[in-house]
Formats: C-alpha cells, structure tokens, sequence
C-alpha cells in the first residue's frame, strides 16, 4: 500500500490517500458488507456473471478505481435488480438459485421421546382406525387385514372376556337357521342409529358393566343374522 497525492487542503497542502495494490483491493472488495450482499443474491461462481461485473468495471470505473467507488457501484448494481447497461446494450446478472429445503418427516415417538419401534406404529394405526370407525366397517376390515384382525380379537375379548375367533374368513359363509327376533330387528335398528363412539361404549366391561355382555351377545346375533 503506497500513499499518493489526492487533491490539496484549504491550506494548501496536499492530501494523500493510501493507494492499494491489486491484491489488497480484491481482499477489501470481498471482505465489504456490500460485496457479501451482492454475492449472496448473485452466483458469482458463475463465469458469465464474473465477465459481466469485470465489464462493468471497465465501462464504469476507468483505470485506478477507489474502494468507494467500488461499493457505490455494487449497490447500485443492487439496486437495479441486477441489471446494467454497458455501452448502450442491456445485461443481467444471474441471480443465485435457491437449494429448496428439503424437509426430515417427523418421526413418531412415544411419551418418553424414543422413536416408534414397527409394530408400535402398527398397533397405533389399528388404534386410531378402530376409533375412527364403526364396528361394521372395523370388522370388515379384520377379515382382509391379518394384523388388524389378530388387534381387533384381542380388543373384542379384552371387554367381553370371550376367547374365539370373532372374525370370520371371507370364504366361510354364515348360515342363518332361523328368522331374527323381533328384539334383534330393533337392536340392529338401534345400533344403525348410535354414534360410533357410543357403540365403543356399549360394548366395553368398563364403560358398560352391567349390560356389555348382553349388548355382545346380542350383537354377534345380529352378525349371524346378517343384520350387520
């Protein structure tokens, strides 16, 4: 760096400034806030954008530019958007493509933070589908769905205190003896009628203690009727 004559003081005497080299110009140039706002919007790593700004320079600046003068050109690059003219012809630079952010999905995890092992995963869809759901439409699934199915026995014999397959193959067929009671027609009526919710109710020792064994018998007979 080498001091040389600016201009002359009130007094007369001369004012110097300090003259950069080539090197220390670059590192004060890319160490500036304005030259780190302008590289952040445009991709310099770019040739084209590199020749278009040493274009510039020459048009603009002359020989021997200031620090100064390179920042007011920066931002005034800035804020045209990124578009100069140079010699009465129109140019762009390229503006830095943005990486899209790509988004971990959330990982389910249990009361005490640790990720969901498979089969907890399972078993929390099988809750959430059974409470989502009426009875008719849970069962149905049971039929096709192996792991609901072996979910949805142990739910129904966990209230009832039944052991047996509550769930029928697809291809076995219910063979109906008899015609439905009277009472039973009215219990399928009344169940059609009842939110899925209340139905959990019905059905459940804790919730209904005193008549979930007669509502389940009843049921399975309105299943074996075809009645559900």
């Amino acid at each position: 760096m080498e001091l040389y004559r600016k201009s002359y003081g009130n007094d007369g005497e001369p004012v110097y400034g300090e003259e950069l080299t080539t090197e220390e110009m670059v590192a004060q140039i890319g160490a500036s806030s304005e030259w780190n706002d302008f590289s952040d919007r445009f991709d310099m790593s770019k040739e084209s954008n590199n020749v278009l700004f040493g274009m510039l320079i020459d048009d603009k600046l002359g020989p021997n530019p200031s620090l100064d003068e390179y920042k007011n050109l920066i931002l005034s690059v800035m804020r045209a958007g990124g578009i100069v003219s140079i010699n009465g012809t129109q140019y762009e630079f390229e503006i830095r493509e943005e990486k899209p952010i790509i988004k971990e999905p959330e990982v389910p995890r249990d009361k005490n933070g640790n990720p969901l092992s498979e089969s907890q995963l399972r078993w929390s869809e099988y809750r959430t589908f059974s409470e989502s759901n009426s009875m008719v439409v849970c069962r149905q699934r049971a039929k096709t769905d192996a792991g609901y199915g072996s979910f949805f026995r142990k739910q129904y014999e966990r209230p009832t205190g039944e052991v047996g397959d509550r769930v029928e193959n697809l291809n076995q067929r219910q063979q109906v003896s008899t015609p439905p009671a009277e009472e039973l027609v009215a219990f399928a009526a009344e169940y059609y009628r009842t939110p899925a919710e209340k139905l959990r109710q019905l059905k459940r020792a804790d919730s209904n203690p005193f008549g979930y064994q007669d509502w389940n018998r009843k049921f399975e007979a309105c299943i074996a009727a075809g009645l559900i």
